[in-house]
């Protein structure tokens, strides 16, 4: 799916639900943001990262929700919705319906990774119970900061998603305190200034002080 067809998307959105109106429907909201910077630190008396589990969203629903449950009933500090794999279809609004139905059965942290592009998403994503969201500076570029600023306001988290220098640099310049590295990691780690929370993927469980080193939170896949 292009920029502009999902460009076209958010606009058909909110021609049926106006930023005004999802804005107030905050005010009837019951979903309070979860999960803070500090809950997402590593403590210092740990010598173990905090465990996230991805979910995959592209799974028959009957197997999705074993997946959500076993993830429910496990360790992890948070669970990750990756909804990028969903744009190689036309994506719907059943992928919010989704959001949604994960945040009334599960009490643990929603991190999204989505393609945020506008302010419009994370409200939206407030609306649907997310308490963080990975942003990607390559597709965000200038606007990198102000989504970061306005995800902050709305008391949400922003994750940059960091997969190059640059990248890395562009999360430092938005002022952002978390990082998802997601490749070169141990090149990357070298770059990154003292006080930034730290996440990279584990593809071989299980988490030990080895793996550890140098991240705050791993990502498991369910």
């Amino acid at each position: 799916m292009s920029i502009e067809n999902l460009k076209s998307l958010l606009a058909l959105k909110e021609q049926i639900r106006p930023f005004d109106l999802l804005g107030r429907s905050l005010a009837y909201n019951p979903y309070l943001p979860r999960l803070s910077l500090g809950q997402l630190m590593r403590p210092k008396s740990t010598s173990l990262a905090h465990t996230l589990v991805a979910l995959d969203v592209c799974l028959e629903i009957e197997v999705f929700l074993e997946s959500l449950q076993q993830a429910q009933e496990g360790p992890a500090l948070a669970l990750l919705l990756d909804f990028t794999p969903l744009y190689a279809k036309e994506p719907s609004l059943e992928m919010l319906d989704l959001l949604g139905f994960v945040r009334r059965l599960c009490s643990k942290p929603l991190i999204l990774k989505d393609l945020i592009l506008e302010r419009y998403q994370i409200l939206e994503a407030l609306v649907y119970g997310v308490d963080a969201l990975v942003l990607d500076p390559t597709l965000l570029q200038k606007d990198l900061k102000d989504i970061a600023t306005y995800t902050t306001h709305l008391g949400l988290l922003p994750i940059v998603q960091v997969a190059s220098p640059a990248d890395l640099k562009n999360a430092i310049l938005a002022r952002t305190k978390a990082i998802y590295i997601v490749q070169d990691f141990t090149e990357l780690l070298k770059l990154v200034p003292q006080g930034l929370v730290i996440l990279k993927d584990l593809s071989t469980p299980p988490i030990t002080p080895t793996n550890s080193y140098g991240v705050d939170a791993l990502v498991l896949r369910a």
